[in-house]
């Protein structure tokens, strides 16, 4: 008779362990990751921020502000045809012109304004009061026809206005319209998609 063995107890004990270690791992390795795109679009903010400022200084005006024509990226110019200057971005020429002045003066780089989520940032117009008050300009993003306040995961969002604000969808300079969350809410345990938008000026 041929004697047959099985794993011992100790063996398997050991093969579970090694499991939990390397499931343990991937799950926390999704959160670093996660972390770091919410930190990445912290990041973004600030340098979009900066950018409006570096202009300011070097212009005498915020990009795009008193536009009366759309000014496009390449090609397009740093400054654009001057009309009333009021320091908020108004109007569709204004918040289009915006950003490509950016890019056109090499303050910003197509890197700077490509969410975590694919989609690019763009500047919402003042009157556009979905997530905004009126006579300031939000930061959203854009969806495939280049429209502003385009749809983004809640998670993100609300991990972001927690990082970077009071964490209330509604209040401070991180704002979203879709669903609701508060500064008690666990936002990775959320799910759907809201717009999402941060005050860029004044």
């Amino acid at each position: 008779m041929k004697q047959q063995r099985g794993f011992t107890l100790v063996e398997l004990a050991i093969v579970l362990v090694i499991i939990g270690l390397i499931l343990g791992m991937a799950f926390k390795g999704k959160d670093l990751i996660d972390g770091a795109k919410v930190k990445n679009m912290q990041a973004q903010y600030n340098k979009i921020v900066a950018g409006f400022n570096i202009y300011y200084e070097k212009y005498g005006a915020y990009p795009g502000d008193g536009c009366i024509a759309a000014v496009v990226a390449l090609g397009g110019g740093t400054t654009c045809p001057a009309g009333n200057r009021d320091g908020i971005l108004g109007n569709a020429f204004e918040t289009q012109s915006a950003i490509n002045l950016l890019l056109n003066t090499n303050i910003l780089t197509n890197a700077d304004i490509q969410s975590v989520f694919g989609q690019p940032w763009a500047i919402t117009p003042s009157a556009d009061v979905t997530l905004v008050a009126t006579g300031t300009n939000f930061m959203s993003l854009t969806n495939a026809a280049g429209v502003p306040q385009a749809a983004a995961d809640v998670r993100f969002v609300c991990a972001l206005d927690r990082l970077m604000d009071d964490g209330v969808n509604t209040t401070g300079i991180v704002r979203s319209t879709g669903l609701v969350y508060t500064a008690a809410t666990d936002c990775w345990a959320q799910t759907g998609q809201v717009t999402v938008g941060v005050r860029v000026l004044p």
